[in-house]
């Protein structure tokens, strides 16, 4: 299922280029240690790993959200050091937090976004009501985003990631509380764009989701990249889940489960 990387896009463009990028919170937390890798112009990287391994810590340092200890970042040839506000003009963001302003309508948060990036306005008017319909949220457009569901909320905030039509997405588990349709939808979504020469960097817990959109795998374990391979149209002799699991020890969790289920039981 899986190949080495090298050879796989040759002639493409890179548009994401990491360098030994190392981060240590004040608290001590050893978030990233020295990770590097390349993504090319079209790619659907999937970055996996487990909580705490460092996905979130790289993706807020692509877009510039908090700052590298060392090591070096690139988004297309923008340097996220030096130049943060020009890698910002050409990205899109959902963040794992879900956060935006409750208190305003679908629409109204959507043109706040798209006046960030100076959007002509008969662009981002047609693209909202088309988005918003899409999504199928168009009845909800004038409706305060606080009584939206997660699910509902989370379809604005993808929405808000494309419609400027950005070269680079970075998605931080984008599918939280999305319901069946709108997955089948978003990943129709991604193989059009991708193929139209965008760039996912999605990082997720939901394995299968990742095999099916997702042409590249990256597993990240304690602030190391411990596979880095490209997804093979064909022969799935190997599973993604078996993968993960030869990367990641989850037989420590497995244990502290059966332990704790056995105090319930006899407690």
């Amino acid at each position: 299922m899986y190949r080495e990387q090298e050879g796989r896009f040759l002639g493409r463009r890179t548009m994401i280029t990491v360098a030994e990028l190392a981060k240590v919170y004040p608290n001590g937390c050893n978030a990233l240690k020295g990770v590097s890798f390349n993504i090319e112009k079209g790619e659907v990287c999937g970055y996996l790993g487990a909580n705490g391994a460092g996905k979130s810590t790289t993706i807020k340092i692509l877009t510039g959200m908090i700052k590298a200890d060392s090591g070096s970042a690139l988004i297309g040839n923008y340097d996220v050091k030096q130049t943060p506000e020009k890698v910002k003009r050409i990205i899109g963001y959902v963040p794992e937090s879900g956060a935006l302003f409750q208190s305003l309508t679908p629409f109204d948060f959507l043109e706040f976004v798209c006046k960030i990036y100076d959007m002509d306005k008969s662009v981002y008017i047609r693209r909202i009501y088309e988005f918003l319909e899409m999504f199928e949220l168009k009845n909800e457009v004038n409706t305060p985003m606080a009584s939206f569901s997660k699910g509902m909320r989370q379809k604005v905030l993808i929405i808000s990631s494309l419609i400027h039509n950005p070269d680079v997405i970075f998605w931080d588990e984008p599918l939280s509380g999305i319901d069946f349709n709108t997955t089948v939808l978003i990943r129709d979504i991604v193989k059009d764009l991708s193929e139209n020469g965008k760039t996912f960097f999605y990082s997720t817990h939901l394995l299968d989701i990742v095999e099916k959109i997702c042409t590249r795998v990256i597993i990240l374990n304690d602030g190391n990249i411990v596979f880095n391979e490209y997804i093979k149209d064909n022969e799935k002799s190997v599973s993604l889940e078996e993968v993960f699991k030869k990367y990641i020890d989850t037989a420590v969790i497995k244990q502290k489960a059966t332990e704790i289920y056995k105090n319930l039981m006899t407690g």
